[in-house]
């Protein structure tokens, strides 16, 4: 049965493991509550994010969209500067392109936040138009207006505690392309569950000739619209690289007909962020069993 109720349900004494989780509308995934065991994408503050000049575009503008982005994160307690760094410092870098529009200009910026060693933990794109002599001299209120949305969102895939370190035990895990989801929710949940593993301390499969120990392979059923709604189903098994299913982890709930036929965007980060929990356990009691 499935609560009303936002859970994430211990896993079951059996074999296979099995997690459920559900929650009411609007907010399909986006309040599942994490287990003990669940991390969150977060740096400490001591870590903090730099955010570079914007690529390709004017050095005012570049400048001026990185100072803006950088305050806006800090307002929203995510420590940020354009500048200072240290070794574990995460990266947030942005590219602009522009399509002249007469005096205006189509500014998009896309962003890209990666942690120390590489490893991407959340993508974003903005796109609007400016007035092109603003974007030129890299007008404040032209920056802030640019970053104001994408702030938040990306705030969201770094707020909480530190990340959790040895939550699970040296062991490689291959994550396959997640199937039969909508839109670019396929790519979407691969990148969001990769995030949320490598913050939990997994070990991932770097390279296409690695042999990962433990393979996870997601699995997205779309019912058909009814009432204006459909229901979504995720499935996250996890299995030894032999094949052997170790356990599942389910996520289930309704969403507005047609709302992920496009981009997922933040559901996404909340179906990673709510399932991580339930595979860190799954591995973990595997590598206690020997399973």
């Amino acid at each position: 049965m499935c609560s009303r109720f936002p859970l994430l349900a211990a896993p079951l004494l059996l074999a296979p493991f099995v997690l459920a989780a559900c929650q009411p509308l609007p907010h399909p995934f986006a309040d599942q509550k994490q287990g003990p065991a669940t991390p969150v994408l977060a740096p400490p503050d001591a870590v903090g994010i730099v955010v570079p000049p914007v690529a390709g575009a004017p050095a005012p503008a570049a400048a001026a969209v990185a100072t803006a982005m950088a305050d806006a994160l800090m307002k929203e307690d995510v420590p940020a500067d354009t500048a200072e760094t240290n070794s574990r410092s995460y990266h947030l870098s942005g590219t602009a392109t522009a399509q002249p529009l007469g005096d205006h200009t189509r500014i998009t910026i896309a962003w890209r936040l990666a942690g120390a060693d590489g490893h991407v933990v959340a993508t974003e794109t903005e796109s609007a138009e400016v007035a092109d002599a603003a974007w030129r001299a890299g007008d404040p209120e032209m920056a802030k207006a640019l970053v104001a949305r994408p702030a938040p969102v990306l705030a969201r895939r770094v707020e909480g505690d530190a990340p959790l370190e040895h939550a699970v035990k040296e062991a490689t895990l291959g994550i396959a392309p997640v199937t039969g989801a909508s839109g670019d929710g396929g790519h979407a949940l691969s990148l969001a569950i990769a995030a949320a593993l490598h913050r939990a301390g997994v070990a991932l499969q770097e390279k296409p000739d690695d042999k990962p120990s433990y393979l996870l392979a997601g699995k997205v059923a779309i019912g058909a619209a009814s009432a204006g709604h459909q229901d979504v189903k995720i499935v996250w098994a996890l299995s030894r690289a032999d094949g052997k299913e170790i356990g599942q982890v389910s996520q289930e709930n309704a969403v507005p007909a047609g709302s992920l036929d496009g981009k997922w965007g933040d559901t996404a980060y909340d179906v990673a962020t709510a399932a991580v929990g339930g595979i860190v356990q799954l591995l973990q009691q595997a590598q206690a069993t020997g399973s």
